[in-house]
Parts: structure tokens; C-alpha cells; sequence
């Protein structure tokens, strides 16, 4: 019985496929919340412009979950952006979490509508490069990494399933984004760090 049982746990998977959030190619599965100049698939990139605070969206939701993207931003210094998880509402700003996309607090954990900022820990980006962020999200613990890097690691329980977000804070020119996806994780597993 136990060698079944050994078995049965080690043939069973740490966590699901990565679900793609962007298919390279469309715009497909992703809702603006606001108007925007620009949202578009350009050669396997998301293209992100607005001249106000705008959300782009996803339907599908997750509570226990990895996420990831690369993100390549402008040149203008104050340009923020961020990628949203665990949100909430039909419309306008999302309530929810984001990751901080910037050069100020990149790998800072913001509550959308949930009391601010959670974590002013920040990572290090790579100037004119593209920048890897990623997101662990299981019960209530919440980690981010920038570059590989592990930045912010909070425990935080005023919402724990929701959809994805892409952020353009409405200064700076365009934003790309490319490789984004996400897997379910059991809440008694993680991935190696």
C-alpha cells in the first residue's frame, strides 16, 4: 500500500500547464477598461498606449497561481505600468493586486483599492532591455520577482481569486509585453524558487 501511495503522489503533478495570456498574436482575451490610443499584437508583442490611467483585462480568474511576463518600456523615466492579479469588478479600475511595473518600486506590491502600497521592496531592471516579472501567489502569501530575483514577500487575505491586468498610467509612450502566462499551483506545492 505505501509503494502505491509513493507511487501515485510522485506521478502527480506539482502544478498545471502554463496557460498562455496572450497567443502571439491577437488581441484576443483581453479587454480594455477605458478608451486607449493603442492596443494592439505587433510580432508576438502586446502594445499598450493611453493618455489616461487605463486597465486591459482578462477573463479568466485564478486564486492559487504563478504568473509571468517580460515587459520592455519607454524611455520616459516616470513611465509606470503593472500586471494586476486576484481583481475584482465589471468595470473601470479592477480591485485587486498589481505587481509594479517601473523604474521607481519595479517588484512592489500595490492594492488596487485595497489600501495602497503592501510592499516598497524593488528589484533591479535593465535599462533599453526587456525585464522579466513574475508572481507566486498561493492563500495568502504573495511573492515577486524581478530579473530572477525574489523582491517582495508579503502574507495578505482581503482577496485571494480574481483575473489578470496590463497597466498604462497614461504618460510615456508605448509599453510591449510579450510571454505572458500562468499556471494553477496546489496550495501545498510551489515551484523551486
Amino acid at each position: 500500500m505505501r509503494i502505491f501511495v509513493f507511487l501515485l503522489l510522485s506521478l502527480s503533478p506539482l502544478h498545471a500547464d502554463w496557460i498562455e495570456l496572450f497567443d502571439g498574436k491577437t488581441t484576443s482575451g483581453w479587454t480594455p477598461r477605458t478608451k486607449v490610443e493603442k492596443f494592439e499584437a505587433v510580432n508576438g508583442e502586446l502594445h499598450l498606449l493611453a493618455n489616461k490611467n487605463v486597465w486591459v483585462t482578462t477573463e479568466l480568474e485564478m486564486s492559487d497561481f504563478e504568473v509571468e511576463l517580460e515587459v520592455f518600456l519607454p524611455k520616459e523615466p516616470a513611465f509606470n505600468s503593472g500586471l494586476a492579479f486576484r481583481c475584482t469588478g465589471a468595470k473601470g479600475k479592477p480591485k485587486g493586486y498589481q505587481i509594479e511595473i517601473d523604474r521607481k518600486i519595479p517588484g512592489g506590491i500595490y492594492g488596487i483599492g485595497l489600501g495602497g502600497w503592501l510592499s516598497k521592496e524593488k528589484g533591479t531592471l535593465k535599462e533599453n532591455e526587456w525585464n522579466h516579472f513574475r508572481v507566486i501567489a498561493l492563500g495568502d502569501r504573495i511573492q515577486t520577482f524581478v530579473n530572477g530575483k525574489p523582491v517582495a514577500d508579503i502574507r495578505e487575505k482581503k482577496q485571494l481569486k480574481g483575473f489578470f491586468g496590463i497597466q498604462h498610467h497614461g504618460k510615456g509612450g508605448v509599453v510591449r509585453f510579450r510571454n505572458l502566462r500562468a499556471r494553477e499551483l496546489p496550495r501545498t506545492k510551489r515551484p523551486a524558487d
